[in-house]
């Protein structure tokens, strides 16, 4: 029997976690396995490293994104009184 107050964990907070993942295999990629020797540099950096850490930053702000849209809605939900009784004295 399925527990009624588990905690799901949102769809956007999914997504930033996977994005997070796949940034990182490509920021490992990128550093370990990619010689850099004729890329351009930016910051010290070249543009494919810095590509790396974008997704991986994109992913870091899709979790949160993910966690507040959810507590908001939880808010809102919890401020709704469908369940009590009409005729409850208030």
């Amino acid at each position: 029997m399925p527990d009624s107050n588990r905690q799901t964990i949102p769809p956007l907070t999914w997504l930033g976690a996977a994005a997070i993942a796949i940034g990182l295999v490509l920021d490992l990629v990128v550093h370990a396995l990619v010689p850099d020797l004729h890329d351009a540099v930016v910051a010290g950096f070249s543009v494919g490293e810095h590509a790396a850490h974008l997704v991986v930053l994109i992913g870091m702000v899709l979790v949160l994104a993910g966690i507040v849209a959810d507590g908001s809605r939880t808010a809102r939900r919890l401020d709704r009184h469908e369940g009590s009784p009409r005729n409850a004295v208030r």
